[in-house]
């Protein structure tokens, strides 16, 4: 119980820390922001589109309306098999600032986005998915942290407009509220950040192009990149990306794989460069993630340690969730919604996780690279 206390005060004290720390940042950026300079800088916005006829055309009919005008939409399509493609087509001969490109190489995100920046005449480039967004002020407000030019890349808080109070819903904003406060915050690591709502600007991001094809995470392997070279990442905490989440439980489940499966794969990419300071975390991460099996092989040597050792790993973890929950009551929760999650999600979430876990190990095995395609609500 000790523990479970513990950690529950211990979640909530850093993660409090890390929603405030993010808030002082964009207070910090705003504050110097020049008023006048730079002030009718080009954005160009790379969607990359595969079987997105659900809602790309109101994406797009969406990003036309923003009081900000000085801006491209770049769409490139992976080859859709539905009506994608058509669609945007009849989008472009309606819109003069709308280009729709066709994919030329093989699949993948991360081609797409290679392919469609060498079209861009942008000063900054931001990064959107086909589900997203935005308010109308979106642009005009975000654009302005280039007009410092000390600043080279943002990336923006986001939020689901398909919320319902369910498990699944409940899951993903709690997996979201922690990612947040404890890694978008930076208090333990370099930025960590998702690849929709991304500001940089186009000079800074052709120094690390291309793209590797091959990865499943492209913001990971983004991110990485910019660390690499000293670029600071910041996270803005407003105006929000509006965001789809995850409707059903198949495509959450082989979501999560991409994303830790890409992870892995990155990170061993570039241990094998010798980033003393990124080894030194992952390691830490990654013996987190494992501890369950450890204390499994203790059961083998010492079943008391094992079972001590267990009993505080899952104490820490459900105190950690627990203070996230709590966080998130004064949102889209209510106290039922908050005992709905200690009782149901919270434990659901661990073993679902470690379930995605195991598998993505697994299939780190098979040689094929596979981008799941998660289903769209129609807006």
């Amino acid at each position: 119980m000790e523990i479970l206390v513990f950690s529950i005060v211990f979640s909530m004290l850093f993660q409090l820390l890390g929603k405030y720390s993010n808030l002082y940042k964009t207070f910090l950026k705003r504050k110097n922001i020049p008023q006048a300079l730079n002030s009718n800088l080009k954005i160009s916005i790379i969607i990359p589109t595969y079987n997105e006829e659900t809602v790309i055309e109101k994406n797009i009919e969406n990003i036309q309306k923003s009081s900000y005008k000085n801006f491209e939409i770049i769409v490139i399509d992976d080859n859709s098999e539905d009506n994608t493609f058509s669609i945007l087509k009849k989008l472009e001969e309606k819109y003069d600032n709308l280009r729709i490109l066709r994919k030329k190489s093989k699949k993948g995100k991360a081609q797409s986005l290679n392919e469609a920046i060498e079209h861009a005449e942008g000063h900054v480039i931001l990064f959107l998915d086909a589900d997203a967004i935005i308010d109308e002020d979106y642009l005009e407000k975000h654009i302005k942290y280039f007009y410092n030019s000390k600043i080279n890349m943002i990336y923006t808080d986001f939020e689901p407009y398909n919320y319902k109070p369910q498990v699944i819903f409940d899951f993903q904003e709690i997996y979201f509220e922690f990612s947040k406060n404890m890694l978008y915050s930076n208090l333990f690591s370099k930025a960590v950040f998702m690849g929709t709502g991304v500001f940089i600007r186009s000079d800074i991001l052709r120094k690390v192009l291309p793209f590797d094809s091959e990865t499943l995470v492209d913001d990971v392997h983004l991110a990485i990149k910019l660390n690499q070279i000293g670029i600071t990442q910041t996270f803005v905490v407003s105006p929000k990306t509006k965001i789809q989440y995850v409707n059903n439980y198949k495509d959450l489940f082989f979501q999560h794989v991409r994303w830790y499966k890409g992870g892995i794969e990155e990170f061993i990419k570039f241990i094998k460069k010798k980033n003393t300071k990124l080894l030194i975390f992952l390691l830490f991460i990654f013996i987190l993630l494992i501890y369950p099996i450890i204390s499994f092989i203790l059961l083998f040597i010492n079943l008391e340690i094992s079972m001590l050792l267990f009993k505080y790993y899952i104490n820490l973890f459900f105190g950690i969730l627990i203070g996230t929950a709590f966080l998130l009551t004064n949102k889209y929760q209510n106290f039922l919604s908050f005992i709905r999650n200690i009782f149901i999600t919270i434990p659901f979430m661990l073993s679902f996780e470690y379930c995605v876990l195991g598998y993505s190990f697994f299939s780190l095995l098979k040689k094929e690279k596979q981008w799941y395609k998660v289903q769209r609500e129609k807006i």
